[in-house]
């Protein structure tokens, strides 16, 4: 059989179907059954909702995961509390002080009579309403707080909210989730506030953590995989559990249509094919712009490359001498100096060049990171299905 197209049989189309549900890189988790790793995170935000006048803010990279904790985090809370109301709001654009409140209390009293307009929408009004309209305890969930286009007047606002519920200890817990900046505008000129909010950073996952994501979600498939296959799909990854479940999607979609209860490399092989071909026009148009050139022979896919593999810190930065020993292996011959390849470092920072890259620190000490951090793994997969490098190489 084909290794693409739809399944053959009935059952083999069931299995397909229900790798999707296993498997969601389009959507966050909502099953706790399925969630693997984050205890830590877990446990300090459940410690945040244990306590009144305890407020919480989860940050970090895109794609690290927050949005799945919070709904994780809800199940199990509605499970041990009888009197609860929660609700998420996403944020969008357009969304300012008074509007996004008036998405939270439409969610929170299910109706359309809220005569807003009536009164001043402040943080001592929120307050209020809050604590005569919830019985019991709740719990607010505002995601994707980078997503507001956030003033003075936005960040004074809420956090005076969070003030004003922390100081009459309000049964009611905010937690607000976005990227590092957001919560840097947020607290950076509101002190206040730090007592009664609690941050966690999302890390990237680690390996252990990315490998649990997988052996839960084969077992609940009665599959198994490859070790090495395991370890080049948690290598890819960089910590972001999205693409684990992106390459794990297809690679069991890819053994299910050659009727395979085991993944081996031939379908990760298919998997990286299909996930760059599927993957966001954004990126795949930055990532053009980024080693467009005139000329045949171009190594700026390969210093791309190179800087997808180099060794990072905490923060994702990596500096021009980190670059050097993957670009000698990708190229063959070893480079002593970063002479070769600044130029190009330099120009993936510039908009002409997408600003793939962004750049930090003074001239010789510059450290260098990539904007989205959801870039490098799609950098590798491209590397892989060009044949610019393979596994071997790759994991050495």
């Amino acid at each position: 059989m084909a290794n693409s197209g739809i399944p053959e049989s009935p059952d083999m189309m069931v299995r397909f179907m229900r790798s999707g549900e296993i498997f969601t890189p389009s959507a966050p988790i909502d099953n706790q059954a399925l969630f693997a790793g984050r205890v830590n995170q877990l446990n300090r935000i459940i410690g945040a909702v244990s306590q009144r006048g305890q407020h919480a803010i989860l940050f970090g990279e895109r794609g690290v995961g927050k949005t799945s904790l919070a709904n994780v985090l809800l199940k199990i809370l509605r499970g041990s509390q009888e009197q609860f109301k929660s609700v998420i709001i996403n944020c969008d654009s357009e969304d300012r002080f008074e509007q996004l409140w008036c998405k939270i209390f439409l969610e929170l009293e299910n109706t359309q009579n809220l005569d807003f307009e009536q009164h001043q929408v402040n943080p001592e009004f929120i307050r209020l309403r809050l604590q005569r309209q919830i019985v019991g305890s709740a719990i607010i969930i505002v995601d994707e707080m980078d997503r507001l286009k956030t003033d003075a007047y936005f960040t004074a606002f809420m956090a005076d909210t969070i003030k004003t519920l922390s100081d009459h200890s309000a049964n009611v817990t905010l937690i607000l989730v976005g990227v590092a900046n957001s919560v840097e505008e947020l607290i950076a000129e509101h002190l206040s506030i730090e007592r009664a909010l609690i941050q966690i950073q999302m890390p990237r996952m680690s390996s252990e953590e990315l490998t649990e994501i997988l052996l839960k979600g084969l077992d609940l498939l009665s599959m198994t995989m490859d070790r090495e296959v395991i370890q080049s799909i948690v290598f890819l990854a960089q910590g972001l559990p999205n693409y684990v479940h992106l390459l794990a999607l297809y690679a069991c979609q890819s053994a299910i249509r050659t009727n395979s209860s085991n993944i081996d490399a031939n379908h990760l092989t298919q998997a990286i094919k299909q996930a760059c071909e599927n993957a966001q026009h954004s990126i795949i148009s930055t990532y053009s712009t980024s080693i467009y050139s005139s000329r045949q022979e171009t190594i700026y896919p390969k210093v791309l490359l190179a800087c997808a593999l180099a060794k990072k810190d905490d923060t994702g930065c990596f500096r021009a001498v980190d670059v050097r020993e993957p670009l000698s292996r990708i190229l063959g011959k070893e480079y002593t100096t970063t002479s070769a390849f600044n130029r190009h470092l330099n120009q993936f920072c510039e908009e002409s060049r997408g600003k793939i890259l962004e750049k930090k620190g003074v001239e010789r000490h510059y450290r260098f990171r990539f904007v989205n951090a959801m870039m490098p793994p799609y950098i590798m997969m491209e590397g892989l299905r060009t044949e610019m490098i393979n596994l071997e190489q790759f994991q050495s």
